[in-house]
């Protein structure tokens, strides 16, 4: 099953431990995000966002749009107080993009039931998606399914890179799933290598991204090494 992240932008602390705390208690990964409009979604897993709305993260249903836009999450369940939003402003927000909207003061069962509903729901065409990569601008799409690595020649117009290894291909995939985030050595070995990580020679990784750029042409010089950390395609 895809691994589903959920991510909430609240200002209201105790709202935010109660439904981390009831997630948790799922098994699923939360975290807060208190700029939901800066920062794109993780392509290496399914993100679903809670957005609180009606305040200075997200005051307007143009606001909850253009976070959306941004970030791509799988879906996104905006909420508020239900005292301070009228029924009106709520199809407005859900107008917008959302695909829900559920009420911080009900019952954290209730949103954790819509939560399951919406992975079910989710589910099959995320597995499918993720098999899937393309890089924001366009020009190197990955397609884990059929093993193949496609980069662009001319506008509209790709070739297909034959030449790599299936270690090389993953490495892409890695890096272009976390676009413009650091991908540490360490965390390229646990993924790559899983329980043989600690056997395999220190500098492995280094090579193969020497060698990946290369390969790569033009699009070799977008991966970047972050020295002290690792690698990251910008």
């Amino acid at each position: 099953m895809h691994e589903f992240f959920f991510y909430i932008a609240t200002l209201d602390q105790t709202v935010l431990a109660h439904w981390s705390n009831a997630f948790r208690k799922e098994g699923w990964k939360t975290a807060a995000i208190t700029a939901p409009g800066a920062s794109r979604a993780n392509k290496c897993h399914a993100e679903l966002d809670l957005i609180e709305v009606g305040n200075q993260l997200c005051r307007t249903p143009h606001d909850l749009r253009e976070i959306i836009q941004t970030r791509r999450p799988a879906a996104t369940l905006a909420f508020s107080h239900r005292q301070k939003i009228s029924d009106s402003q709520v199809v407005k927000f859900l107008e917008s993009g959302a695909d829900d909207f559920v009420f911080s003061n009900m019952d954290e069962r209730v949103v954790v039931a819509k939560l399951k509903a919406y992975i079910r729901r989710l589910q099959p065409a995320i597995s499918a998606a993720a098999l899937k990569l393309e890089s924001s601008q366009g020009e190197i799409m990955i397609d884990r399914c059929m093993r193949s690595v496609k980069i662009q020649v001319l506008p509209g117009k790709y070739t297909e890179l034959t030449n790599l290894t299936q270690k090389e291909m993953a490495i892409l995939a890695l890096l272009v799933g976390n676009e413009k985030r650091p991908v540490s050595r360490e965390s390229m070995l646990e993924r790559l290598w899983g329980e043989d990580a600690t056997e395999v020679y220190s500098n492995c990784i280094n090579k193969h991204i020497e060698t990946l750029r290369r390969k790569l042409g033009p699009y070799g010089k977008r991966i970047k090494t972050i020295y002290g950390s690792g690698y990251m395609y910008s």
